[in-house]
């Protein structure tokens, strides 16, 4: 593995167990067994290497939030998949969100960031979510929609946050798929509702 591609794991591991404001880029190259000059050579600190981070993070989310197909209908299975794929994703790089506040007040470039993506997750759940209404999987009128979208989206935010809070040491992305579906039983049709509950307690 090339020196960049170590550091950036590194990095991404340390920012995972300690939290971003506890790890320093001499941490990292202590870690590596490398020099702060060869880390500096490849990063110019630790504001470059959360750069690289959050593109990355980005990058593994795009093609969820924005599929290339836009399919003339959406089941709860599709919705079940991108929100499995979607935690995964978050897990990876579970320190953006389990002090994301702190984070987006202290870069600029990731409160931008995050705020983009928001916006690209809450259209995209959107999407689903009235295509399930449309096929008559789920009952809600559409100021409920905003407050179930809102949820939803809260829930995608800051339920890493939430686990660190109560002292979970190693929060499970299956977890937070189980809290979101478990939002929307009560606007799901009878078979769709058994559907999903049989799913939640799988997760269980």
């Amino acid at each position: 593995m090339k020196t960049r591609d170590r550091i950036l794991l590194c990095a991404l591991e340390l920012f995972n167990e300690q939290g971003e404001p506890n790890v320093t880029t001499l941490d990292m190259a202590n870690e590596l067994d490398i020099s702060p000059g060869n880390l500096y050579y490849h990063f110019k600190g630790k504001e470059a290497l959360l750069e690289v981070l959050i593109d990355d993070f980005l990058l593994s989310t795009r093609s969820l939030l924005s599929p290339a197909d836009d399919p003339d209908e959406v089941s709860p299975e599709d919705l079940w998949l991108l929100l499995h794929l979607l935690f995964e994703a978050i897990a990876t790089y579970r320190f953006l969100f389990q002090d994301l506040s702190n984070l987006m007040s202290r870069y600029p470039f990731i409160r931008h960031a995050m705020q983009a993506w928001l916006h690209q997750l809450r259209q995209c759940l959107a999407h689903i979510l009235l295509m399930m209404r449309a096929a008559e999987h789920l009952h809600c009128n559409d100021e409920g929609m905003q407050r179930l979208l809102d949820a939803v989206c809260q829930t995608c935010l800051f339920w890493l946050d939430y686990q660190r809070i109560v002292a979970v040491e190693q929060p499970d992305p299956a977890a937070g798929v189980q809290q979101v579906l478990g939002l929307l039983l009560p606007y799901l049709d009878e078979e769709t509702e058994e559907w999903m509950q049989a799913l939640i307690d799988r997760y269980s």
